[in-house]
């Protein structure tokens, strides 16, 4: 059978038996107008048989809205591949996305009309989300026809019927936004037909490697890696004062070959290492391990290798468990081999991968090219059955053979209603080393996708260069903002180590946010590529702080300065992406402290702390609050400044504190203090202390007093 890329969107509407009793669909039109708060449309006693793969489209009415964000990847018509590529796009109606002359990101490309979900901000003021359903039978996804028109599409992208009940999408309306979305999913993972297929954020055991500080060898050496080069990095790793604790060989180690030229074009013969570059195996790498680099980690596809197994591949204990699908077009078709559909063989295929890492050492292991599967399988019985079934035997294989799963290539419904137990994957595309335009789509993209992706993971923003010549230093605080795996890509003579440190205390270990960094509500909508408008992003901390980052990401960049302020409104939405949830915080009766990170230096905030941004910038701010006149900042040497608190007891006249790892500390009085343990203390203005305590010791405790003396 020839299984064509290309997705044609011909459809068939085919009625389905019957609908929940409060079905808001009526004549194939699905009423979004009549939501007034959360819930899940189920089709109950489905029934229907796909034609060019889509089971079904529903119109969708909505109510008046002034402004809407359309998620989906590059392609006009694309919903099938590439979906790495998954944009935030802004505009005032559904009609200007898909209209010619709309490019808001010149490093992407044009949208697709067929998105994973829409947000729209309502003419009250309210949002309302409408979220597609990825189930083991179908999913579902928005269309925006040429006039504007919102279409929901269920789709199998194959040939066998589907019966049964079948949720079809998940939606929410209010006035919180961050609330929104999180009903929507737990809404929908709870119905019967997907619960237990994932989970929230908080409920997943969050790995022991990616708590400390790693390095891949992806952006700097592509698929130049060599046993050589990969021990010579470790062992620079090994001297280096950058405390990397794991390494991770990507791409170009396997035993391959190409059915034609290109990065993406070979195919897996065996599980063995590439004998020209790897002579010894995995070996060498093995023995370069050590108590520092304590942890390695291995690069696959979920399909083996890009373009899958070769059939005449040498690891024929799995021919039993796999299908030869026939690619390309009719003058250069080329057989693939993928795992058959059914649960053994996946099971088989999976366990027989990962379990190839683990038998060649490695504690981890990276899966690639996820949501590219469905496309090989287009056109046979049901590739989301097919595709849900791998990803479950996926997750399952990576709880047994390894200590953690790294995923990539996973932005879409169907790889993200899967995660079982994985607790991170990327939220974005690929960081691009010196590349400005590209670095301000990356981390619009990182951070925007966290709000439907980060109900289910922590946002892993891929690795970077700290030698950055753009941003290398951006690139860091946002990694620590995202509160996911933190790696390096810098060839190790090129680690930046002023920018690596505040990432980690000592032994590696990252200074992680309570949850996620997230946009923050006036910044949601906004289309900040083409915006002389601040992109502003917060993260919860310890203690009652919160990080924020202002960002100007339009590009070009605005001739003028772009000014912003971070205020106390903001410091109450720091704390709505917490899960479990909690109460909205507020700020406290006496007050909040702001520290302005790059200038090390802060005060009191009155109402706002202002600021201009110039050319593409960003400005990282620590809110703190103020209790019994004290308030504590933290070590300023670490960007997450307050998490390297582990404890902290205010008393009038007296504050004690315990210091995950000394170092220098800033806290704020507007009296003149004394600590016996401080080498030193400086008044750096605005009731802004800096003690200078001994380095690197554990569970410091600090007790610091009032005093009469003069400043």
């Amino acid at each position: 059978m020839k299984i064509v890329i290309t997705f044609l969107l011909i459809v068939l509407s085919i009625e389905s038996n019957s609908q929940t009793s409060n079905s808001k669909i009526r004549n194939k039109t699905f009423d979004a107008i009549a939501i007034k708060k959360s819930g899940v449309e189920i089709l109950t006693g489905y029934l229907a048989t796909p034609k060019k793969g889509v089971l079904d489209t529903f119109s969708v009415t909505l109510p008046q809205y002034e402004s809407v964000i359309f998620i989906s990847t590059i392609g006009r018509d694309k919903i099938l591949d590439g979906m790495n590529r998954v944009f935030s796009w802004a505009a005032k109606d559904l009609q200007t996305i898909v209209s010619n002359d709309y490019n808001p990101d010149t490093k992407a490309g044009v949208p697709s009309r067929n998105g994973l979900l829409a947000l729209f901000k309502l003419k009250n003021n309210e949002y309302l989300l409408l979220q597609g359903i990825a189930s083991p039978k179908a999913m579902s996804y928005f269309v925006i026809a040429n006039d504007g028109k919102l279409h929901i599409k269920l789709a199998t992208f194959g040939v066998d019927a589907v019966s049964g009940d079948i949720p079809l999408i998940t939606y929410a309306r209010g006035a919180n936004v961050y609330d929104v979305f999180q009903k929507a999913w737990i809404n929908a993972i709870n119905t019967k037909a997907i619960k237990g297929r994932t989970a929230m954020r908080h409920e997943k055991v969050y790995p022991e490697i990616f708590k400390y500080l790693g390095w891949c060898s992806w952006e700097q050496y592509r698929t130049n890696v060599t046993s050589d080069l990969m021990v010579d990095a470790m062992q620079k790793i090994e001297k280096s004062p950058i405390p990397i604790r794991w390494v991770l060989l990507d791409h170009g180690h396997q035993d391959s070959h190409k059915t034609k030229e290109g990065m993406n074009s070979s195919q897996m013969v065996s599980f063995k290492t590439n004998a020209k570059t790897f002579p010894n195996g995995f070996t060498p790498m093995m023995n370069a391990k050590s108590e520092k680099i304590k942890w390695t980690g291995i690069w696959h596809t979920m399909n083996a290798l890009w373009q899958g197994i070769d059939p005449e591949h040498e690891i024929r204990e799995l021919d039993p468990y796999l299908v030869k699908i026939t690619k390309g077009n009719e003058n250069k078709p080329f057989e693939v081999m993928m795992p058959k559909g059914d649960s053994l063989s996946s099971r088989k295929f999976y366990n027989a991968l990962i379990g190839s890492a683990k038998n060649h050492g490695f504690d981890f292991v990276k899966i690639d090219n996820q949501n590219r599967q469905l496309a090989f399988y287009q056109g046979m019985s049901n590739p989301v059955a097919i595709v849900s079934q791998h990803a479950q035997s996926l997750e399952c294989a990576a709880l047994e053979f390894t200590d953690g799963l790294m995923n990539c290539f996973c932005l879409d419904l169907l790889s993200l209603m899967n995660t079982k137990n994985s607790a991170s994957s990327r939220v974005s595309v690929d960081y691009l080393l010196n590349n400005e335009a590209k670095a301000k789509s990356h981390l619009f993209q990182s951070y925007q996708n966290t709000l439907w992706m980060g109900q289910a993971v922590w946002p892993d923003h891929d690795m970077f260069h700290s030698s950055d010549k753009f941003c290398g230093r951006m690139m860091a605080v946002s990694k620590a903002m995202s509160g996911a795996p933190i790696y390096l890509s810098d060839a190790p003579d090129d680690f930046q180590d002023k920018l690596v440190l505040p990432l980690s205390y000592s032994d590696g270990e990252l200074l992680r946010p309570l949850a996620p960094a997230v946009p923050l509500p006036e910044s949601v909508m906004l289309s900040a590529l083409t915006t002389p408008q601040a992109y502003r992003v917060v993260a919860p901390l310890q203690h009652g702080a919160a990080a924020f980052v202002a960002y100007n990401l339009m590009h070009p960049s605005p001739v003028k300065n772009v000014t912003t302020a971070f205020s106390i409104k903001d410091y109450e939405a720091a704390g709505e992406f917490i899960q479990p949830r909690v109460k909205s915080w507020k700020a406290p009766k006496e007050g909040l402290v702001y520290y302005d990170w790059y200038e090390q230096k802060g005060g009191k905030l009155q109402s706002t702390f202002k600021f201009d941004l110039i050319g593409f910038a960003d400005k990282l701010v620590q809110l703190s609050p103020i209790k019994n006149g004290w308030s504590v900042i933290g070590n300023p040497n670490k960007y997450l400044s307050a998490n390297t608190i582990k404890s902290i007891n205010y008393s009038k006249n007296e504050l004690k504190i315990v210091m995950v790892e000394s170092g220098k500390l800033v806290i704020y009085n507007t009296k003149p203090i004394s600590c016996s343990l401080a080498n030193k203390i400086e008044n750096i203005g605005n009731g802004l202390w800096k003690l200078y305590l001994s380095e690197a010791k554990k569970n410091l405790e600090v007790v610091i007093k009032l005093t009469d003396l003069p400043n």
